[in-house]
């Protein structure tokens, strides 16, 4: 019994001997039956598995990454990320193996190693920077944000349009989930659930009280000599309804577009008194009162009445528009005389400038102008539009010279302007042209440039007593005169000055694939830049005298030919037109 005992201790001290050695000799190695990135690492030191695994995956082709999110899947390779493998982590990775955890934990590992075998995944570099861009770009072309419910019109009530929740990504687990493992070759992005703030509960109490006040209106528009009424349909009194701060509150900026609808039909300019022509007599035309509905006072009072659901029908504030220019303040033809006139020149003008001469002329013709008032080109012609008569013809706009509608409106605004200069009136608004217009010389920078509604001709009348302008376009001269009572002043306009004169630039070509090889086509026409002066000198009756000038700055223009593609031009040989 006492030799049986001597012998197991003697074995017991060999085994610990034993370990003892093995534990000893693998202090700084791997343990046996590890393998790393599928290379067999037991028994090797640090350094040795570092270098072994190194040249098992040199030139390693990187994986290619499925990355799924939702019901979408993208390809994100590898090398994109910057993957590069890691034979240092990865012996590291061996080297922990039996060394981490506690004693069970760490005994286990290194038995499970020594009997089946225990493999370490190869472990790689990545920019997780680039990672995290690119799951981001993902995510957002797929994740899905809650819609809450909100209030629509359907067949002219209120319904509740139900919220939908939506989803967005763990993008922070995903990127974690492959640091752990960059072999891998499947990531999921695993959605987070994103309910919507408002639901159909909270709004459907809103939708009954909204539908309450939902109705038909009937809008009448009582001037004093007419009543008109319009409708408005219970879709169109819906659009008066908002919704604020969990209420039903109106939406003035949908009763202001209602209000503006009704004004637009039903408004009436006043026409001022005016001299008009009857066969060859100057007669007066009575004045027509006009009328216009108060939109600040209608918007308050349609706010007030969507709110009482028992009204059906609104007396609109309708207020009078009085003329400018009454019959009584016109004087007699006959008391009034001819202070001034002014003629040039259209002839040779298209067909479509000359229908646009005398549309404005027509215009003009019988013009009044208030004593102490302003003459106003474009409120006198009117709207410069296809509806008012007037046609496409060439103008003068973002610097060049191209068609549009009232082109050879300028001969008109030019030609009165000079016969209110001649007047002695005082220049409130004058445009001249961007260079000098052939229609108006041989008088250069006595001109008057209009465009609708950015350039106007504006003057003032200092008579004592209204004017008449007179405009007649006829034979290819346009003419007008401007009748007043005369207070004595005397007026003389001096020849223009030529301050400076500068040579146009060289003409430019442009190919047009709309023209055929060879043709050529002028659409700008070459004139010398100028800075001009003319002075004006007004003496009063009483003999005061008053001077002013008229500055003209006119560009240097260029001639501009459209020309086929491959047409030659210029000198010995020719040149090509380029784009």
């Amino acid at each position: 019994m006492r030799g049986f005992r001597w012998f197991a201790l003697g074995v017991v001290g060999l085994l610990l001997v034993g370990w003892g050695g093995f534990e000893l000799y693998h202090a700084q190695r791997i343990y046996p039956g590890v393998t790393a990135a599928g290379v067999p690492v037991g028994g090797l030191t640090l350094e040795q598995a570092t270098s072994r695994v190194g040249e098992a995956t040199r030139g390693l082709e990187p994986p290619v990454l499925q990355v799924r999110a939702h019901t979408r899947t993208v390809r994100v390779t590898a090398s994109e990320l910057g993957w590069q493998p890691d034979p240092r982590a990865t012996a590291e990775a061996a080297l922990a193996v039996g060394r981490t955890g506690d004693l069970a934990r760490r005994l286990g590992d290194r038995f499970e190693a020594l009997r089946h075998g225990m493999s370490v995944p190869l472990k790689a570099r990545v920019d997780l920077g680039v990672l995290r861009a690119r799951l981001e770009a993902l995510a957002n072309s797929v994740k899905q944000p809650p819609l809450d419910a909100k209030l629509v019109v359907e067949g002219g009530l209120y319904v509740v349009e139900p919220e939908r929740p939506g989803f967005k990504f763990d993008l922070s687990a995903a990127v974690a989930a492959y640091e752990q493992d960059p072999t891998r070759t499947e990531l999921e992005l695993l959605t987070v659930n994103l309910p919507a703030k408002v639901i159909r509960e909270d709004l459907q109490p809103l939708a009954e009280q909204a539908n309450a006040l939902l109705r038909p209106l009937t809008l009448v528009y009582n001037t004093g000599q007419q009543v008109f009424s319009r409708g408005v349909p219970t879709r169109e009194v819906a659009s008066w309804v908002s919704f604020s701060g969990g209420q039903v509150t109106a939406d003035r900026a949908a009763i202001a577009a209602t209000v503006r609808r009704v004004a637009r039909a039903l408004d009436r300019e006043p026409a001022d008194a005016r001299y008009v022509l009857q066969g060859d007599q100057l007669v007066v035309k009575p004045e027509q009162p006009g009328w216009k509905l108060d939109a600040k006072a209608a918007v308050s009072l349609l706010e007030a009445v969507l709110f009482d659901p028992r009204r059906t029908g609104v007396n609109l504030p309708v207020v009078p528009a009085a003329p400018r220019v009454t019959a009584a303040d016109l004087p007699p033809v006959e008391e009034l005389q001819l202070l001034a006139e002014a003629s040039t020149s259209f002839k040779g003008s298209s067909a479509e400038r000359v229908a646009n001469v005398a549309a404005a002329a027509r215009n003009l013709d019988g013009y009044v102008v208030p004593a102490g008032e302003e003459f106003n080109f474009n409120q006198a012609v009117g709207d410069i539009s296809p509806e008012n008569g007037f046609k496409e013809a060439l103008v003068i706009s973002g610097g060049r010279t191209v068609k549009g509608v009232g082109g050879g409106v300028c001969q008109v605004s030019t030609t009165a302007f000079r016969a209110l200069y001649q007047a002695g009136l005082p220049v409130v608004e004058r445009n001249q042209h961007a260079y000098r217009v052939r229609w108006y010389d041989p008088i250069v920078g006595y001109d008057a440039a209009v465009y609708q509604p950015y350039l106007n001709l504006r003057m003032k009348n200092d008579t004592p007593g209204p004017l008449l302008v007179r405009a007649v376009a006829k034979g290819g001269v346009m003419t007008v005169q401007l009748y007043g009572v005369p207070d004595g002043r005397k007026v003389t306009v001096s020849k223009p000055t030529i301050l400076s004169r500068t040579p146009h630039p060289p003409a430019q070509y442009i190919v047009d694939a709309s023209l055929r090889p060879g043709q050529v086509k002028q659409v700008d026409w070459a004139v010398d830049g100028y800075r001009t002066r003319i002075t004006r000198t007004v003496v009063s009756a009483s003999g005061e005298v008053k001077t002013d000038v008229l500055n003209s700055n006119f560009r240097p223009w260029r001639a501009v030919y459209l020309v086929g593609p491959g047409t030659q031009f210029g000198g010995r040989g020719g040149a090509r037109a380029s784009r």
